[in-house]
């Protein structure tokens, strides 16, 4: 395999061999550890034949859309194994509609493996990514960030708006961050498309918060920076948090919201909105076995829709979570902007 792009004929018979090899890794697997029984040798023998089969459908060169397609060449001959794997298979099957969705990220927080020996070795294959690693990273830096935030600013309320909010598990780390003093003047406010998703966030934040701390909103926030949209929602926010909708906005849309963050923020407020990079080591895994598309950004490209989006370039900062998988934007508003 030399790496370079083929026509589809070729991407797909190339994809049918690396299938049928996994697939006979894969059952050979299954007979040397008795069906499963061996649960240390059955992940040794399932990351390396999962590894390998990545390895060359990699070298194929068709990323994107591009192997949706071919893939489902791939699941035609191996998916009886591979959906025995309950995270790779909710990422193949998005059973809520969408990639990525609230129960996902929060079987990622929980480092969820499923009771299966074979489900469980795939499990374990898929936490040990490095973008479920830096879906937690960002969880923990986007606590902490709240919470400092909190502890700099000792008097009044704080009002955090959190879009695609999700199941809010970095929120509820934030108060669990705080003392009850100061979680008493936080105002949360969460968007996000799934009522599922805002009733979940709902019941882990319950415990720490009054209910009258909390405003959930149902918005389709692919056009929350459209005018005339319930964007004034978003307005005096002292924190803005946005974890994953980047990933998938074009640059202009991007822009757009970006701007719509800026203006809604408070004086000395401050904003953490994050993007994959290209580098991204599971992209493979996530676009072959899960059909879980991002548009990838690198630290300049973000720099270009800050721009873009007319955010003057001193106040905003690309910074990467500890792993350097995902970016984010930090935006921070002066005390007085002109204008």
């Amino acid at each position: 395999m030399d790496g370079e792009p083929r026509d589809s004929d070729a991407v797909q018979q190339c994809v049918e061999e690396i299938a049928r090899r996994l697939d006979d890794d894969l059952r050979r697997a299954c007979d040397s550890t008795g069906r499963w029984a061996d649960a240390a040798q059955t992940d040794t023998l399932v990351r390396d034949a999962l590894q390998r089969a990545l390895d060359r459908l990699s070298g194929t060169g068709c990323w994107g859309e591009a192997n949706r397609l071919p893939s489902g060449v791939l699941w035609r001959i191996a998916g009886a194994w591979l959906q025995v794997g309950e995270l790779q298979w909710r990422a193949r099957t998005k059973p809520r509609g969408y990639a990525g969705d609230f129960e996902m990220l929060a079987q990622i927080a929980a480092d969820h493996v499923g009771a299966h020996p074979l489900g469980a070795a795939f499990d374990r294959f898929f936490q040990a990514q490095a973008a479920p690693h830096a879906v937690r990273n960002r969880t923990s830096l986007i606590a902490a960030a709240v919470a400092g935030f909190i502890e700099r600013h000792s008097a009044g309320q704080i009002r955090v708006v959190s879009v695609g909010s999700g199941p809010a598990l970095d929120l509820l780390q934030a108060c669990r961050r705080l003392t009850p003093p100061q979680r008493q003047r936080l105002q949360l406010v969460l968007l996000d498309l799934d009522p599922a998703a805002l009733d979940y966030a709902r019941a882990q934040l319950a415990p720490p918060l009054e209910p009258s701390q909390l405003q959930l909103v149902r918005e389709n926030l692919f056009r929350l920076a459209q005018a005339g949209r319930r964007g004034d929602c978003l307005d005096g926010a002292d924190v803005l948090v946005c974890s994953g909708l980047f990933d998938y906005l074009d640059d202009a849309a991007a822009a757009a919201l970006l701007a719509r963050f800026w203006q809604a923020l408070r004086p000395a407020g401050e904003a953490w909105v994050f993007n994959f990079a290209p580098h991204n080591p599971s992209r493979a895994y996530m676009e072959w076995i899960g059909n879980w598309y991002l548009i990838y950004r690198t630290a300049e490209q973000m720099r270009a829709v800050a721009a873009q989006a007319e955010i003057p370039h001193q106040h905003v900062r690309i910074s990467a979570e500890s792993s350097g998988v995902n970016l984010y934007w930090q935006i921070t508003r002066p005390a007085e902007v002109a204008g």
